[in-house]
């Protein structure tokens, strides 16, 4: 559970924070105020990743050449206890590598996992069934990285080849002769570890996938159950089976390398592996991208939703803290139920929004309010 939150120099916060308790806790405002930056923070301190940005760095604050977040968290009933809490902090520069620390010690991004795991729900994804391949990456790699071990580490070193690699392919396009030979020979070890990582990629999205089968299909039919039988498949130009084994899914992309090496050497950019995958969602084996309805795609963000906040309990049965960021506007009144029934139900949830008329009455009742306001010296919460 999230016991507080601070920010210093995060995006339109200079300085402040606010204390948590379980339970629903609704933050809200006008657009700008600051709210979604809360959020922001719970799923960095969660996953190590933005799902607002591409670099960590874009949340320091204009001006500012460096900020921390701090998202306390607790067991939830040791309140006077302080080793029953842990403070997870990311300090972020504009020039400087960004760091992660555990109850003040530096410690690799994944350790922050093991202490906070987040569902969520934001606008940048209700457009997840016909949006860029990139955002549905995006969504299940968030997934991914909290509930498979080493899969963000495997995603990291991934990403950390692909760059270097395509610098040598761009490189190697204004190289002739014996420079661009040399270029050629110092790209093998690097598609070597874009196959080694990039298998590790994979295997990690192939599991979470059959992981997700069963939740989410019985999700579906509990939030539409006129709409089918929802499944959700991977796709990627080696075609790997649900089921490949590591070697199979090294060997096809080691393959799939030397098939498009002559493309790479004209285009100057990698062309194949896991930064160019996706996710296909199906009712009843039919596409939903080209059909789907506004009301569909609402459907299967909430099936998804409610599959992660299962896939993400912990050992104890204990689910993830709830994050929706001004989830409501988006749901139909039937789809803003099924939501209320899980969101009261969880130990605790944070949302967002910029009335409190588009929530429920009888959420706005049990919940804990928040205002955020935009001052002069930044944002901060007015209780």
């Amino acid at each position: 559970m999230i016991e507080r939150i601070d920010l210093q120099a995060i995006r339109s916060w200079s300085r402040g924070g606010v204390a948590l308790s379980g339970g629903v806790h609704v933050f809200w405002g006008a657009n700008g105020a600051g709210k979604t930056t809360l959020l922001e923070a719970s799923i960095v301190a969660a996953t190590g990743r933005s799902h607002r940005a591409g670099s960590l760095r874009e949340l320091v604050a204009e001006g500012a050449d460096s900020g921390a977040l701090t998202v306390t968290v607790g067991d939830g009933a040791s309140l006077d206890d302080p080793l029953a809490r842990t403070n997870l902090t990311v300090e972020l520069s504009r020039t400087e590598r960004t760091r992660h620390l555990v109850a003040g010690t530096a410690r690799r991004s994944a350790s922050l996992r093991d202490r906070l795991k987040v569902a969520t729900f934001v606008p940048e994804e209700t457009g997840l069934v016909a949006a860029a391949p990139s955002l549905r990456r995006g969504a299940f790699d968030r997934i991914a990285a909290q509930w498979h071990p080493g899969y963000d580490d495997a995603l990291d070193r991934y990403e950390r080849a692909l760059k270097q690699r395509n610098r040598l392919l761009k490189d190697a396009l204004d190289a002739d002769g014996a420079a661009r030979r040399a270029l050629a020979a110092e790209l093998k070890p690097w598609t070597a570890l874009l196959v080694e990582s990039g298998s590790d990629v994979v295997l990690g999205r192939l599991a979470l996938l059959r992981a997700l089968a069963a939740p989410i299909e019985a999700a579906h039919r509990e939030v539409a159950p006129d709409e089918g039988r929802l499944s959700i498949a991977y796709r990627s130009r080696e075609g790997h089976a649900e089921d490949a084994s590591p070697d199979a899914v090294a060997t096809a992309l080691r393959d799939g390398f030397d098939e498009t090496a002559e493309a790479e050497g004209y285009q100057g950019a990698t062309l194949i592996g896991p930064h160019r995958d996706d996710f296909g969602f199906f009712v009843d084996a039919r596409d939903l991208a080209p059909t789907a309805s506004r009301g569909q795609q609402r459907s299967l963000l909430l099936a998804l939703l409610f599959a992660e906040i299962e896939l993400l309990a912990d050992r104890s049965g204990r689910p993830p803290v709830l994050l929706l960021d001004d989830a409501f506007s988006e749901l139909d009144p039937d789809r803003r139920d099924r939501l209320v029934g899980r969101l009261v139900a969880l130990p605790q949830a944070i949302v967002t929004t910029t009335t409190l008329e588009d929530l429920a009455p009888a959420l706005v009742a049990r919940a804990t309010t928040h205002e955020v306001v935009r001052t002069a010296e930044g944002s901060a919460v007015r209780e």
